[in-house]
Formats: structure tokens, C-alpha cells, sequence
């Protein structure tokens, strides 16, 4: 009977270890669990953060192409029509121009148009150039210098608009001359001089403007203008008005 006591200690005594070590291997693998658990949860929040952020910059990157899409198309508007106003510009005397003749270094030159209107050149020697176009003066040329070239390539660059100007005085931040490179309004050209001064006149402008049969006035009231009245005051400005602001 003294035996099998024993013996029951001696189970008892070895199974009370092994019991604790696998509760304490299942406390391990539970909390190991958890961690996994966590770390899952971790990395999908990290997934969808990512790919949020994935989403902003696709997102961001399809709103600067089409503002670049937009900043393009503007731009080649624009350069469209520069492109349309300088094969219209009338050449005038003082205009710096570029002359390239294919493959003849000798005769390609930049010229300035004379006062009498005209340009010179080897071969042809005078050529006229004041009121006509880019092109036309191309075609002229050309034509003059088949004598002696066959079948020359002529190219007519403005280089250097110093014929076309307006002048606005008076009371403006900026008076003076300014090149009449494209199409310009009154308003413009006043923008352009940086505006009125304190005590000028807005309403008694004027442009003085030669005509063939001499010179006129047109009278400009820059208060109608602005507040939608009289809107064919603001005209084009032709080369060589003046603007005068009181």
C-alpha cells in the first residue's frame, strides 16, 4: 500500500512539471499568435496607406497632365497665331531682317531696311522691301536670284522690329515709345506704360493719327470704356499714333 503511494507521488511529481511547461509553451504560442495577428493587421493598414498614396499621386499626376495638356494648347494657340501676324507684318524702313539663301554663305546676310525702303544684296543688288510682307519679299528674291542660282531656297526672318511704334505721353507711370509688335488697344498700350498717375484725365485721352490726308484726333474716355460703354473707342493702334493723357 506504502508502494503505490509512492509510485502516485512519484506520476504527480513528474506530470505537475510537464503540466506547467505546455501551459507555459501554449502561453508562448498564444502570444506569438497575437503578435502575428498584429503584425497582419499592421501590414494591411500599411497596404491600404500605400495604396492611398499610390491614389494621390496617380491622381495628382492626371491633374498636372492636363494642366500641361492646357498650358500646351495655349501655347501653341498662341504661337499659331504670332506665326499668322509675322507672315502679315509690313516691312517698314529701320526692320532688321534675316536673309538666308541655301547653301550660298556668301550672299546670306542680315540686312536693315534703308530709308528710301529698299535692302541690298550680292547678285541682285537692290531689292525693295518696305510695304510688303516676309513673303513677298521671298518671292522677290527668289525670282531675282534664279538668274543666277537654280533653283535658289530663300528664307526672309524678321529679326528685329524697328519700324512699327506708338507713343504714349503725359500722365502715365511710363511715357515714352514701345514697339508695336502685334495688334494693340489703347487699354494696352496704357497697361503697357504702367498705367495712370494720380491726377490724369481718364476721360479727355486722346490719339492723334496720321492719315494720308493729314492728321486727326480720336478721342478716347477710358471710364466708359472700362465700364462697357463706348467699347469702339478702344481701337488698334496704328504705327506712329501718339497718346496723349491730360
Amino acid at each position: 500500500m506504502m508502494m503505490k503511494r509512492d509510485e502516485a507521488a512519484k506520476s504527480v511529481a513528474f506530470v505537475t512539471p510537464v503540466k506547467t511547461g505546455v501551459q507555459k509553451m501554449l502561453k508562448i504560442l498564444d502570444s506569438a499568435y497575437g503578435c502575428a495577428l498584429t503584425a497582419l493587421k499592421e501590414t494591411r493598414r500599411a497596404r491600404l496607406l500605400l495604396f492611398a498614396l499610390f491614389l494621390c499621386i496617380l491622381g495628382a499626376g492626371l491633374v498636372a497632365s492636363l494642366r500641361c495638356g492646357d498650358a500646351l494648347a495655349e501655347t501653341t494657340e498662341l504661337t499659331a497665331e504670332e506665326s499668322a501676324q509675322t507672315s502679315q507684318y509690313l516691312i517698314g524702313a529701320g526692320d532688321v531682317l534675316e536673309i538666308v539663301v541655301w547653301r550660298e554663305p556668301d550672299i546670306s546676310r542680315t540686312v536693315t531696311v534703308r530709308p528710301d525702303g529698299k535692302i541690298s544684296l550680292p547678285l541682285i543688288d537692290d531689292a525693295q522691301a518696305a510695304g510688303g510682307t516676309l513673303l513677298e519679299l521671298k518671292d522677290s528674291i527668289t525670282k531675282a536670284l534664279a538668274k543666277f542660282i537654280d533653283e535658289p531656297s530663300v528664307y526672309v526672318m524678321l529679326q528685329e522690329n524697328r519700324s512699327k511704334r506708338f507713343h504714349i505721353v503725359g500722365m502715365v507711370a511710363r511715357p515714352g515709345q514701345y514697339i508695336l509688335e502685334r495688334k494693340t488697344t489703347v487699354l494696352q498700350a496704357i497697361a503697357m506704360a504702367g498705367g495712370f498717375t494720380e491726377w490724369a484725365k481718364k476721360n479727355d485721352i486722346v490719339i492723334v493719327r496720321r492719315w494720308p490726308e493729314g492728321q486727326g484726333l480720336l478721342k478716347f474716355d477710358y471710364n466708359d470704356v472700362v465700364s462697357g460703354k463706348r467699347l469702339e473707342q478702344n481701337v488698334f493702334l496704328y504705327p506712329e499714333d501718339v497718346i496723349i493723357v491730360p
